[in-house]
């Protein structure tokens, strides 16, 4: 038998006995810890920083690369690199509050069904749910099958972000035997918000009769226990896009006697059962002039529908977008700097719950750097000028011999060169897919006439940072409208009406994808999407 190490977490106060040389992420999770991993344990982001003492190896290269000499000196560790050797306690930053989840859309009208035209019968009133399953939230929304009306929401992070905060990471996670974990770690976060939801609403569990879940193919084949190993290599054949209809006891939610789970199809192996669910609410089908559906996220999906056709893609955004891999990126939640301006020289910084910062999400961080570009401190390669003139060319720093800009000194924010390059890539990644959609569809920019921004982080930036940024053309400066969460809407559709659900199947069958990263014309237009417009 191996020798075990007891580590405790503070301030959770919770402990796990682990073996001698297991990481101290790994002894978190037995715990039943939450430590943020954005990039799924592999060394890469830094953002599993801990504070630890007791018996641990010496700091491997990624830990002093990432955390630099004066981190180590505070005892500051990556969780996912730093192994025990014997019995040690490890302090992990608190949450700072709940993240802020968009649930919300645009109005649109529900023509909804007589559930028993269905099959679904019921004693007393039937009620349904509508789950947006994200990457890094989920939503429930509980319903009244008989009216359309919604009755409770609950909502939260997704806990698979222990796991990860991109796709590809719970793809290699899975690939690795994870994917029980995985399965697990959503079935018993829905488990939970539906008796969140139902305890609002004061609905007994067994008048649940049925539950629509969307979400890229990952995310739903995950759900459904399915293999989803093939999403993490070309050509990405056998991915789970197909309609499904279970029993909720079957995924492991016994609790829901008479619940049905049906997931939507999807379009193709990155194109997933949220898009079908967003063009349904949306109304990209009716839609006379062209339109481009742009869900912003780790992954940037983007549907143009044009003259009857549609034309689909899926581009690599990372998590820089929503704040993640970057120094001091953090979620939409109290602390974090959601708005920055340029305010008499200096900058003007809005934070959720109006406190003290605590670090910056996505928002704020396309806001920053477009202050940063008009002052002069970043230049259209993106990097920091050297001698950059006014009182902000004067808050230039290193950090850890990086060049770094600082955002707040009182509460050490800082923007780096690394985290303006994370950004530059996923912008680069979602405006490449744009021009090579519209020159697919023999389009200009200007022929665009409405530009519909889905998802949590459309629904909180500005139309003026993602044109400064050139992530959107010049031209659809008043053209964007921002969404909301559209993907459960288009679930809450799909739920109470059979109509809709034959529209989706016919919807996920037109939409023509094509693959970005085999794209002639790919890693030109790419290389050129990584300047900021002049």
């Amino acid at each position: 038998m191996s020798e075990q190490a007891t580590i405790r977490f503070e301030p959770a106060g919770r402990t796990a006995m682990v073996p001698v040389g297991s990481t101290v992420l790994g002894a978190a999770r037995l715990a039943g810890v939450e430590v943020e991993t954005p990039c799924g344990g592999l060394g890469r982001c830094g953002s599993c920083r801990v504070r630890a003492e007791g018996a641990l190896e010496p700091p491997s290269l990624d830990e002093r690369e990432l955390l630099g000499g004066a981190g180590i000196a505070a005892g500051m560790r990556l969780a996912c690199r730093a192994k025990v050797y014997g019995h040690a306690i490890v302090h992990v930053p608190e949450r700072a509050g709940a993240a802020r989840i968009v649930t919300a859309a645009l109005e649109r009208s529900l023509v909804v069904e007589p559930p028993a035209a269905r099959g679904v019968h019921a004693t007393g009133t039937a009620v349904g749910a509508a789950v947006d399953l994200g990457t890094t939230t989920v939503a429930v929304m509980l319903v009244d099958l008989g009216n359309g009306e919604v009755l409770a929401v609950a909502a939260d992070t997704n806990a698979q972000r222990a796991f990860g905060a991109d796709v590809l990471s719970r793809v290699a996670y899975a690939d690795a035997g994870g994917g029980p974990a995985l399965h697990k770690a959503v079935v018993d976060q829905i488990e939970l918000l539906l008796g969140v939801a139902l305890s609002h609403a004061d609905v007994p569990a067994d008048r649940l009769a049925e539950m629509v879940v969307v979400g890229n193919t990952a995310m739903t084949g995950l759900l459904l226990g399915a293999d989803v190993s093939m999403l993490g290599a070309a050509p990405y054949t056998g991915a789970p896009v197909a309609e499904a209809r279970v029993p909720a006891y079957a995924l492991g939610l016994p609790a829901f006697v008479s619940l049905d789970v049906l997931v939507p199809p999807g379009v193709s192996a990155f194109v997933g059962s949220d898009i079908t669910a967003g063009m349904l609410a949306t109304g990209l089908a009716e839609r006379e002039t062209p339109t481009l559906l742009m869900d912003l996220g780790t992954n940037g999906e983007l549907v143009l529908g044009h003259r009857g056709e549609f034309l689909a893609a899926s581009t690599a955004a990372g998590p820089a977008l929503e704040g993640a891999s970057i120094s001091c990126g953090m979620r939409a939640e109290p602390g974090a700097i959601e708005r920055v301006s340029l305010a008499d020289g200096g900058l003007e910084l809005g934070v959720i719950g109006e406190r003290e910062p605590l670090g910056i999400c996505g928002s704020g961080l396309l806001d920053l750097i477009a202050v940063l570009l008009d002052v002069g401190v970043l230049d259209v390669g993106g990097r920091f000028a050297e001698g950059a003139p006014g009182p902000l060319g004067e808050r230039m720093t290193e950090r850890d011999g990086v060049r770094a800009f600082v955002v707040d000194a009182h509460a050490n924010i800082m923007l780096t060169q690394k985290d303006v390059r994370a950004v530059q890539l996923a912008i680069g990644a979602v405006r490449t897919g744009i021009e090579l959609l519209l020159a697919e569809a023999g389009l200009a920019a200007s022929g665009i006439e409405s530009v519909l921004v889905a998802g949590g982080f459309g629904h909180h930036v500005r139309a003026e940072s993602l044109v400064r940024l050139g992530l959107v053309p010049v031209a659809w400066h008043d053209r964007v409208v921002f969404a909301g969460n559209t993907a459960l809407l288009g679930a809450r559709m799909y739920l109470v009406n059979s109509a809709v659900r034959r529209q989706a199947g016919e919807l996920a069958q037109r939409v023509r994808t094509i693959d970005l990263a085999m794209h002639p014309l790919f890693s030109q237009r790419f290389l050129a999407s990584l300047t900021f417009p002049g």
